[in-house]
């Protein structure tokens, strides 16, 4: 008893099909290794930018602790209090809605007045709790 032929074209069209099934599977296999590498990765860049920042934001936070503890004019009081605002209510949970972004440029530039404000009086040793040039990195996307 002999088996049936198979048609050529059966054959070039199962050789056709194998070859797509294994391009598939080879694209699904890359795709996944491909996510896990780079969620990886963003969550190394991530943490190391939340650590730079939370650094950052709890200098200005000490800072502004340390100013409160002396006395200063009505303006300068003010700005004080809304920048400790700005900072404390710094996101500080994973939610995809707020603006990181935004909120740093606020702290940041409410940072700046207020050392502008403090400049004129400075104190015996303020100079040299901050270096005259802070490099600040930029976190926009």
């Amino acid at each position: 008893m002999t088996s049936p032929s198979r048609d050529i074209n059966d054959l070039f069209d199962d050789i056709v099909l194998t070859e797509e099934k294994e391009a598939r599977l080879g694209y699904e296999e890359g795709l996944k290794d491909g996510q896990e590498q780079g969620n990886e990765e963003g969550y190394k860049l991530g943490y190391a930018q939340g650590v730079s920042l939370g650094e950052e934001l709890g200098k200005i936070l000490g800072q502004v602790v340390a100013q409160q503890q002396l006395k200063h004019t009505d303006k300068v009081r003010r700005s004080l209090e809304q920048l400790r605002s700005l900072v404390e209510e710094f996101p500080r949970t994973n939610d995809p809605q707020a603006d990181i972004v935004g909120a740093v440029q606020d702290i940041r530039s409410s940072h700046r007045r207020l050392r502008a404000l403090l400049g004129s009086k400075k104190t015996p040793g303020a100079a040299a709790s901050e270096p005259p040039s802070v490099e600040h990195k930029d976190y926009s996307f």
